[in-house]
């Protein structure tokens, strides 16, 4: 995918990430008020103009404002997205809970499941493969109070999703990543019934749970720096 114009790139990585935060259609009159850059109204309309075109933006039912495409977040994640640890906040939770499970192998799995779905308000779960499959994973209620899920089609599709998540983290299994988190996009997913959502999953091997994957589903419009940091980091610096 080819790089944009500075000004295009630069309007859409602040409109995804003002979706992503508020989860509204944004307009230029948005922009333009946030004083986030010295371009004129119609100057912002004319970028927005282009990424529209582009295929990088869409106009949501009957709404002035734009949301961002699946081509738009996966721009984003190739070329905008940083790559930094989790806060000091997210890496004392992580140690602490470390800490407390240590001595408790077989509950660790569980534990970071569980806090992953906390902190990053998605459908968290890490699986094991090494005999007979075990998978754990929690934040069903959280990620269904995102507003996404005000559409009952959605919600029945996730749930189809989870119902079937011992398939969904062997599909993950046979995928090969990179030695880092693995995003995603709509219908960048390789199974059935998650065209709508995007995920992020990484691989790793445990001395006592063999081949791994700890993986996070949600909406598209996810913080995908924040869930790719904090993978990243259980598996390199906690569980690794």
């Amino acid at each position: 995918m080819n790089r944009l114009g500075a000004r295009e790139e630069n309007i859409l990585n602040f409109i995804i990430r003002d979706y992503v935060r508020n989860a509204s259609p944004i307009s230029s009159g948005r922009i333009f008020e946030s004083k986030t850059f010295r371009l004129s109204p119609a100057t912002i309309r004319n970028a927005m103009l282009e990424l529209d075109d582009e295929g990088y933006l869409e106009q949501p039912y009957t709404s002035s404002g734009r949301i961002p495409t699946d081509k738009a977040y996966r721009y984003f994640v190739d070329n905008l997205m940083t790559h930094k640890g989790p806060s000091r906040n997210e890496k004392m939770v992580l140690e602490d809970l470390v800490s407390e499970v240590r001595e408790r192998h077989e509950m660790l799995f569980e534990n970071f499941a569980r806090l992953l779905a906390d902190e990053v308000g998605l459908f968290c779960g890490i699986a094991s493969f090494n005999g007979e499959p075990r998978i754990e994973a929690y934040g069903l209620e959280k990620v269904f109070s995102e507003p996404e899920f005000y559409d009952r089609n959605l919600t029945v599709e996730f749930s189809r999703l989870v119902d079937n998540i011992d398939k969904v983290a062997e599909k993950f299994l046979e995928d090969s990543f990179d030695d880092r988190p693995s995003v995603f996009i709509g219908g960048e997913n390789q199974f059935h019934d998650a065209k709508e959502f995007s995920s992020v999953a990484m691989k790793f091997s445990d001395d006592e749970f063999g081949n791994c994957i700890i993986f996070s589903i949600g909406p598209k419009r996810m913080n995908y720096e924040k869930v790719s940091s904090l993978l990243n980091f259980v598996v390199k610096d906690m569980i690794g």
